[in-house]
């Protein structure tokens, strides 16, 4: 049996020790270290494009499906006041109106019926207007009491509100009672038809919407935000949804909704948005970026060993560069990392310099 010496023992534990490191540099962080040589052929040939490196105001909090809505208080019903069959439409649904439009004649014996007790109500005011005026002239002579003066006085008041109300009732809406027994319908103000019950022949019910109308093209966004993002979300964040810049949160809930486990938050948007009531689109909520942050396209960014990578263009090949994700858009993923805005990276074809990193 050989005794090695001290300074042998201590060599072979170096060797060890540099064996064993060798064999964790051929992991994933060896090849991140190793730069790929990648020529102007090749680079065409495994079709790998290149995007640039640029400076990031802004990074990306979430990414939420939304909906577009009217503002809540942008969007207007006008009800029947009378039940009846609609007579006549002058309204389709999309079609834009104007204030004082004629938009739908309704057959309605209930409307008959209120016109018939607003006529016998005012025909009973007038006698007791009579009335109190001749005992009030009365009164005043001394001819009479004054407390039957007051008394008239009083039927005459309780007759003119029963006028009052009927005249209220068969004016709701502002409608114009024809002399056919049917009523018409006009529109309170400009705006668009997004809902419209008025086929002829079919029947109404009391106070029934018949028309339903935006009068403002301003378009809000409506999206639940779950639990683990309500924290991180703040009113007045800035939002884009698609190519639609300018957004921002006007509320958000504080309470989880118990079937959906998330809370609805409402965002407006700039007028001329170009999106549709109820269309559905991809919102990004934005924070301020930290300096030293930078942005590249969401594809650029890749994952090696668990780790995020991207493909920094060199003069002969590739770099792979660690990052570290700040958030990501739908396009766009924020980073920080060994990076200066003007270099390029891969944006595509990353499946391809994955391969020849692993030396495939």
């Amino acid at each position: 049996m050989t005794i090695l010496s001290r300074p042998a023992r201590l060599s072979l534990v170096i060797g060890a020790i540099l064996l064993l490191t060798g064999l964790f540099v051929t992991g994933p962080l060896a090849a991140r270290a190793k730069d790929l040589a990648v020529t102007v052929e090749q680079l065409q040939h495994l079709r790998i494009t290149l995007d640039e490196v640029r400076s990031a105001n802004s990074e990306a909090v979430a990414v939420l499906p939304a909906t577009a809505i009217p503002p809540p208080n942008g969007r207007h019903a006008i009800s029947a006041p009378f039940a009846g069959t609609v007579a006549h439409s002058d309204v389709l649904v999309g079609q834009h109106i104007k204030k004082g439009q004629a938009l739908v004649t309704i057959a309605s014996r209930d409307v008959l019926e209120a016109m018939s007790r607003l006529k016998q109500s005012e025909a009973e005011l007038q006698a007791a207007e009579a009335v109190a005026d001749r005992y009030r002239y009365l009164a005043d002579r001394n001819i009479t009491a004054r407390n039957r003066a007051e008394e008239t006085a009083a039927q005459a008041s309780k007759a003119r509100a029963v006028v009052d109300q009927h005249r209220r009732l068969s004016t709701i809406n502002s409608i114009k009672v024809n002399d056919d027994g049917s009523y018409t319908l006009f529109a309170p103000s400009d705006g668009r038809v997004v809902e419209a019950r008025v086929t002829p022949g079919a029947s109404l019910e009391a106070m029934a919407p018949a028309v339903v109308f935006d009068n403002t093209q301003e378009l809000w966004l409506e999206a639940q935000v779950p639990a683990s993002l309500i924290g991180r979300i703040n009113v007045g964040d800035a939002i884009v949804a698609g190519k639609v810049e300018g957004g921002r949160v006007v509320s958000i809930g504080g309470a989880l909704d118990q079937m959906t486990r998330s809370a609805m938050m409402l965002v407006s948007l700039p007028m001329g948005s170009g999106l549709v009531s109820g269309q559905m689109v991809t919102l990004t909520v934005l924070h301020e970026a930290p300096s030293n942050a930078v942005s590249v396209p969401r594809s650029a960014v890749s994952v090696i060993g668990g780790e995020p990578v991207v493909f920094v263009r060199t003069s002969d090949g590739f770099a792979p560069t660690p990052v570290k994700v700040r958030g990501r858009s739908t396009e766009l993923a924020t980073i920080e990392g060994d990076l200066k805005p003007g270099q390029q990276v891969a944006s595509s074809g990353l499946a391809q310099l994955e391969k020849m990193q692993a030396g495939e």
